[in-house]
C-alpha cells in the first residue's frame, strides 16, 4: 500500500527531526535510517550516544564505531549514527528517533553512553526491547544546565515497568567517573537489579575500544 511505503521512505521518517539535526549530518542519518528500515523484527543493536556538539561527529567518538564494527563481526547487526539534537539531547527528539527511525523493538539491543544511558531508562519505560547495556547510567540533572533542558529529570524514573520491558539489562560504571558520581550507577543498579559490572578505572567509559561489551551482549543473546 502507499501507506507501508511512505513509511519505508527515510526522508519522510526524518522530517519531524529536521529542524535539530545540523546538515552536514543529513545523509548520514538517512543512510543509517535506510538501513534500519531493513532491520526492522530482526536481531539487532543500537548504539545510543552521550550528548556532545554540533562541531564533530558522535560517530567518530569514544567506542562507538569500535563496538559497533565489533558486534557486526560476531553476527550481530549494528546501528551507529549521528543523532538529532545533539547538545541537549532532549527526550523529546531522542525517544523517537530512537524508537520511528532506528526501529528499536523487540529484537533489539539498545546500547546506551552517558546521556544515551539516560534515554534508554525513559524508551525503555513505554517500549518493549530484546536487551539493554547501561554505560555511566545516572538519574539526576547533577546540577547541569543542558541536563536539566534535556527533559529525562522532569518526574520519577518509573523502575518496574523498565524491568519488565527488557529480558535483561546489563549496566557499566567505574568508581573514577569524573562526571557522575559512583552513587548514581550503583542506584540505578539496586532499582534495576542490572547485571552489574562495577570497575575502578574505566573513567566515563570513552576510551576507544571495549571488547567487554560485545562479548557480553553475545552471551546474552545465545
Amino acid at each position: 500500500s502507499s501507506q507501508s511505503t511512505e513509511q519505508m521512505d527515510p526522508v519522510r521518517l526524518l522530517a519531524p527531526f529536521r529542524q535539530h539535526t545540523p546538515a552536514k549530518w543529513e545523509e548520514g542519518i538517512k543512510a543509517v535510517a535506510a538501513r534500519a528500515q531493513t532491520l526492522r523484527g530482526q536481531k539487532k543493536a543500537i548504539i545510543i550516544p552521550g550528548n556532545g556538539s554540533a562541531k564533530y561527529s558522535v560517530v567518530d567518538c569514544n567506542w562507538y564505531k569500535s563496538v559497533a564494527s565489533d558486534l557486526e563481526r560476531r553476527g550481530i547487526p549494528t546501528l551507529v549514527t549521528n543523532f538529532p539534537d545533539p547538545t541537549y539531547a532532549r527526550e523529546t527528539v531522542w525517544v523517537p528517533f530512537v524508537v520511528d527511525v532506528l526501529g528499536a523493538d523487540e529484537e533489539t539491543v539498545v546500547i546506551g553512553h552517558s546521556s544515551g544511558a539516560v534515554c534508554c531508562l525513559r524508551l525503555l519505560e513505554k517500549y518493549k526491547v530484546k536487551g539493554v547495556v547501561l554505560v555511566s547510567a545516572y538519574t539526576d540533572h547533577l546540577g547541569s544546565e543542558v541536563e536539566k533542558a534535556s527533559g529525562y529529570f522532569d518526574r520519577e524514573f518509573l523502575w518496574d515497568s523498565m524491568k519488565t520491558n527488557a529480558e535483561w539489562i546489563v549496566q557499566y560504571h567505574s568508581t573514577d567517573d569524573p562526571f557522575v558520581p559512583i552513587s548514581e550507577g550503583r542506584l540505578v543498579a539496586k532499582e534495576l537489579g542490572t547485571d552489574y559490572v562495577e570497575s575502578t578505572d574505566d573513567g566515563h567509559f570513552q576510551d576507544s575500544e571495549y571488547l567487554c561489551f560485545g562479548e557480553k551482549i553475545q552471551e546474552k543473546l545465545q
